[in-house]
């Protein structure tokens, strides 16, 4: 039986770095790392985003870190069900705090309150010898923030939902505290539970939205995830279909 394995003392808090995730993966290139261990930066200038994007954050109003895990035992064909993982642990967090109907895992791996996006994930695996050796965990979340870039198309924080400031140490711990009970389950092969919890919590489950696919606008209902972690919809006529991350643009009209 897996237990707790991340402690405050296992954090590294950085006052600027370019990226944590990068940040990591030079610790991990250097000496062992151990697992539970948090890059925490207050200022991040190359915060990285799914598909090769930016991350933006001000400096010391939001949470920017990476978090190191070595899970050995999952086999790299099932590597998605660690995103699953974060991303539960990370809305179990934001429903502590936020009606929880309103909170949503965007697939592959945002988190939305209603139609606004509060946080993002990033998780980098190293695989070797059919193995993940190490995986970078990096996330984001919008803490006390109230203004942001025009060219950022839905973001929101927790200041402006509750409209009061929150201690970023404090939210740090609270988070690492749920996305460790997610790993745990997850390293413990509670496996069924963690695939119903995450659809349950997929925004627009089982209900017709607009995407764009391929360049082309459509109407489909999100079905399911498969194993290699791919998006199972079916058309408004009944085509069925399955989406790899990019090929793939959520609409919220």
């Amino acid at each position: 039986m897996f237990d707790k394995f991340i402690s405050k003392d296992k954090i590294i808090k950085l006052a600027n770095t370019n990226s944590t995730n990068e940040f990591a993966a030079d610790l991990l290139n250097n000496k062992d790392v151990a697992e539970g261990t948090i890059i925490w930066a207050i200022s991040q200038t190359k915060g990285k985003g799914q598909k090769g994007n930016s991350w933006e954050s001000e400096d010391g109003k939001n949470l920017t870190f990476s978090l190191i895990l070595h899970p050995a035992k999952l086999d790299p064909s099932r590597q998605f069900l660690l995103n699953k993982a974060i991303s539960l642990g990370v809305i179990d967090f934001f429903k502590t705090k936020i009606d929880e109907t309103l909170v949503k895992i965007k697939w592959p791996n945002d988190i939305y309150v209603g139609k606004c996006k509060i946080a993002g994930i990033l998780i980098e695996n190293e695989i070797l010898a059919s193995t993940i050796q190490s995986s970078i965990v990096g996330i984001g979340l919008n803490i006390n923030q109230l203004i942001f870039s025009n060219n950022l198309p839905n973001p929101t924080s927790l200041r402006l939902i509750l409209g009061t400031e929150l201690d970023t140490e404090e939210v740090l711990i609270e988070l690492l505290n749920k996305i460790e009970e997610r790993i745990i389950k997850l390293y413990n092969n509670d496996i069924q539970f963690i695939n119903i919890d995450y659809l349950n919590n997929l925004l627009y489950y089982r209900v017709y939205n607009n995407y764009l696919l391929s360049g082309e606008k459509i109407e489909a209902m999100i079905l399911d995830i498969s194993e290699y972690g791919q998006l199972i919809i079916q058309k408004n006529n009944n085509e069925i279909i399955k989406c790899n991350f990019k090929e793939i643009i959520f609409l919220h009209d």
